[in-house]
């Protein structure tokens, strides 16, 4: 298979400025209505088979990596069941590190080994082959991990010619992430030519943000072009809908702490988001790993004005050398972490920092809420996974206890028993969640 011209012989027309590894085209007037959203009914010309067991291969395509999870799913139950996992790293058109893949079936290495060819297309060709002798030569869909659908892609869809076009053109609001996703969606159309394939967006979640809480306060030609969409929305809706399971509940209110490398909060009532602390792009709302989160837009025009950098120097600045790498010199959340406990100034400023703003959210967001608060949900990385930084977050808030905390559990309540808001962890699964949107379309 040659895939080296294959995403400009996807898009019909298409010259390498206008390619989905642009990230300067320019994004089409927003819409409310969306040609491209159908529903789950609408696909019923595609000659599944009659069996009720399916497979589902879901894949989040990143810039030097491709993550999957194969799934055998059940239709008539509803029960989904992971088959094969794995991931390849080191996908780059540098070359300066050799590409890998390591495959997994359970807790057994079926795969640990160099791939031919740094590119994502190699990468799926080692998965396929891999699905087809170890497990599946039927692949009825494919789920794709896609982070920014603007208004044109509300909730998740079947994505065609049409509408990878379409896509294409939204490269600009998420010039690190969307062309990687879409290479993903191309590279398993030419693999998987008879499987469907279905974009999830991370901004689908937050589309019931109202428009007081997503407007920018910006001159009005401005603000209907430049506004808030907020990002992890399948990381949230998943942890939330199992927080109300957990709860015995059909609807709560929540405040989501998505807390990894990147980091959000949502704001949820009655299982709906409301607000959230990424907006136009993922670089805004708390610090990350790399990026600055909020700051006073001002410094942009100081760092363009008074220390001569470019527009792309400045994007490397906020979104590769600021959040807790900028301060303590480490990206890795829980390398801070142990900087801090150790004693490290830098790590301690980071991660004090890095509390303090999530606690802040949590107090906005309990005022949006009018102080009727479910639960607080840690997830992500190192959400899941440290008890100091619950205890940080937390400090004068709710009260915690951690001992029903364990990592191993897939819900843990941290808080104190007869709270009117619970703290809980709750570990996320998003290829879990893209699977059961594929099943939408697949019934």
């Amino acid at each position: 298979m040659n895939c080296s011209r294959l995403v400009l012989q996807r898009i019909p027309g298409a010259s390498p400025k206008h390619s989905i590894h642009s990230s300067r085209n320019a994004l089409k007037q927003t819409r409310t209505f969306s040609p491209f959203i159908r529903p789950a009914h609408s696909v019923s010309t595609r000659n599944f088979s009659t069996q009720t067991r399916q497979d589902i291969l879901v894949l989040n395509s990143g810039s030097s990596s491709l993550k999957f999870n194969l799934f055998s799913v059940d239709l008539e139950s509803d029960s989904v069941t992971s088959v094969l996992s794995g991931a390849a790293n080191g996908l780059t058109v540098t070359g300066d590190v050799d590409p890998e893949i390591k495959i997994k079936q359970g807790d057994k290495t079926l795969i640990c080994d160099v791939i031919s060819s740094p590119t994502h297309c190699a990468a799926l060709s080692v998965i396929a082959d891999t699905i087809r002798s170890h497990s599946s030569d039927n692949i009825s869909a494919v789920g794709h991990r896609v982070v920014h659908g603007g208004t044109v892609f509300p909730e998740s869809c079947v994505v065609d010619d049409s509408a990878l076009d379409e896509l294409a053109r939204l490269n600009s609001l998420a010039p690190l992430h969307n062309p990687h996703n879409l290479a993903g969606i191309v590279a398993a159309t030419e693999i998987f030519p008879g499987a469907l394939q279905v974009g999830v967006f991370d901004t689908g979640y937050h589309a019931t943000i109202p428009e007081h809480a997503f407007t920018y306060a910006l001159p009005r030609h401005l603000a209907t072009k430049y506004r808030k969409y907020g990002f992890h929305g399948t990381s949230h809706k998943y942890v939330v809908g199992e927080a109300a399971k957990f709860l015995g509940k059909d609807k709560i209110n929540a405040i989501s702490l998505h807390l990894g490398n990147g980091c959000s909060v949502a704001c949820i009532k009655d299982n709906r988001s409301i607000d959230t602390t990424m907006g136009y792009t993922p670089l805004a709302g708390l610090p990350m790993g790399s990026r600055s989160g909020d700051i006073d837009p001002s410094i942009v025009i100081k760092l363009l004005q008074d220390e001569g950098c470019s527009s792309d120097e400045v994007s490397d600045i906020l979104h590769n050398q600021s959040g807790l790498y900028g301060i303590s010199g480490s990206s890795d959340s829980l390398t801070v972490e142990r900087g801090y406990t150790s004693g490290d100034p830098g790590c301690k400023l980071a991660f004090n920092v890095y509390a303090y703003n999530v606690k802040k959210c949590i107090g906005a967001y309990t005022a949006i809420l009018d102080n009727k608060v479910d639960c607080i949900i840690f997830t992500g990385g190192i959400g899941e996974n440290s008890p100091l930084l619950h205890s940080l977050v937390c400090e004068g808030l709710h009260p915690l206890s951690h001992d029903n905390y364990s990592r191993s559990s897939h819900v843990s309540d941290i808080g104190v028993a007869g709270s009117s808001t619970q703290v809980l962890v709750v570990k996320t699964n998003e290829e879990l969640a893209i699977a059961k949107e594929c099943m939408k379309f697949m019934r």
